[in-house]
């Protein structure tokens, strides 16, 4: 009897057609074969993939963008292919949700680590890209209720949180989340950098003899009670003076009685 034939024996040309006629996400998991001819698939491939993926799923346009980069395989070389590909992929009417796939494995470095974090630490190069790409609107950088910059709070990462909140994201997202997790690593610099809009021409030359002729800007967020308070409970001595002392914040009954 002949032997049947497997799937893992054809030629890699035809796998490639199989999967783009199935926009299958599993079939390169089905063996360990396949997985090491799809992860060693070329960007054009890739590009390929994605553009077959939307056109099956018959997304609409205001969604096409967004779920076009919660694709892991959705890197700058493969937008890149896919934009000389289909220039009109992307709709440029809808603005697409920052995925939490570029933020989810963020950890905090060690700090004998220097520096801790830099401008070509993942995602800031992927970032930097989609917002100054003309082919496709920047994205949302509160979606999620703000996921991105608390990630980047939690990880210590500063370079990316100067970024964040340079392109609009707010720190008041969901109840101040992102402010009350510096309190928790009790990092002063990082509960400031949330609080305080910063001028960035104060750091330029020639600042100090033109810093009397400015205003100061508003803070980004009134600090709470609440902030104060958990400040409080946790010792942050430095954090707790800030609060009250620069951003007149009075305590509640419950907070001075834990002061006492």
């Amino acid at each position: 009897m002949t032997r049947g034939v497997s799937i893992n024996t054809l030629p890699v040309e035809l796998l490639y057609e199989i999967q783009l006629f199935s926009a299958s996400p599993s079939l390169p998991l089905t063996s360990k074969t396949l997985y090491k001819i799809f992860s060693a698939s070329p960007p054009s491939y890739r590009a390929q993939y994605l553009i077959a993926s939307i056109e099956t799923a018959q997304i609409r346009d205001d969604l096409i963008p967004s779920k076009l980069l919660r694709y892991p395989i959705c890197t700058v070389d493969i937008l890149e292919t896919l934009f000389r590909i289909s220039d009109d992929i992307v709709p440029l009417t809808w603005i697409p949700e920052l995925p939490r796939r570029l933020f989810r494995s963020l950890t905090a470095k060690s700090r004998a680590k220097t520096p801790l974090w830099t401008d070509q630490d993942h995602p800031l190069p992927f970032l930097k890209y989609l917002f100054t790409c003309p082919k496709i609107r920047p994205p949302d950088v509160n979606s999620h209720d703000g996921y991105a910059l608390t990630k980047a709070v939690q990880a210590g990462f500063v370079p990316l949180v100067h970024f964040l909140l340079d392109h609009g994201a707010s720190p008041r997202c969901k109840n101040n989340i992102s402010i009350l997790v510096a309190i928790y690593r009790k990092d002063l610099s990082l509960v400031r950098l949330l609080v305080e809009r910063v001028d960035c021409r104060e750091c330029g030359p020639g600042a100090l003899k033109q810093k009397e002729k400015r205003q100061k800007l508003e803070d980004r967020v009134q600090v709470t009670p609440e902030m104060l308070k958990v400040a409080v409970k946790l010792d942050a001595r430095d954090i707790v003076e800030y609060f009250m002392e620069e951003k007149e914040c009075v305590p509640d009954l419950q907070t001075l009685q834990i002061m006492r």
